[in-house]
């Protein structure tokens, strides 16, 4: 299932914690409020349409100085006292840990990271996030791959096709004619 992240002021945020109970969190609020409006819209238009910079315009009395950042998986597993820390020493990864310039591979980051031997802790995952920076998108793939499938507890830039050199066969005519005769 696809996931969204939102942006919400406290006054939202306040309110969808009020919604919650036991076995429902966060996600399942705002999917019912979704599913709820869906059979509403006769359609596509009664939803208005986007300025020419791609957002709508909010109203003059919207607050939007206070922003408090809300995902899908921030109440997985977990109290809603946990603390940023906790994060990265979860085996899945929140959509606020995974960097925008690393979308192209964030399933096989999240991968890695919950089949990854080791210790998880912010420290490493920066580590392996650097690493990630520093190679192409293939290279990143790649690497993600060997080490998802391994259960490494870290990622290694993949060898170039062909790898070590192989040794070749001493060609000992050759060498036999190249010494000098006695």
């Amino acid at each position: 299932m696809p996931s969204v992240s939102l942006r919400l002021t406290d006054d939202q945020v306040s309110w969808l914690d009020a919604q919650t109970r036991q076995f429902r969190n966060r996600s399942d609020v705002v999917r019912d409020l979704i599913d709820s409006q869906m059979g509403n819209l006769d359609r596509p238009t009664t939803l208005g349409t986007a300025s020419t910079e791609g957002e709508k315009p909010l109203p003059s009395n919207t607050l939007i100085s206070k922003e408090s950042f809300i995902s899908n998986n921030n109440l997985i597993g977990g109290s809603k006292g946990e603390t940023e820390k906790d994060a990265f020493a979860k085996k899945t990864l929140g959509d606020e840990l995974i960097p925008n310039d690393l979308l192209d591979c964030d399933q096989l980051l999240r991968e890695f990271w919950s089949v990854k031997k080791g210790v998880r802790s912010e420290r490493v995952f920066h580590r392996v996030i650097n690493k990630l920076r520093e190679w192409t998108p293939a290279v990143r793939r790649s690497a993600l791959e060997a080490a998802a499938n391994a259960g490494w507890p870290d990622i290694y830039e993949p060898r170039q096709a062909g790898g070590r050199q192989q040794q070749q066969g001493t060609d000992w005519d050759a060498l036999e004619k190249s010494l000098p005769k006695f």
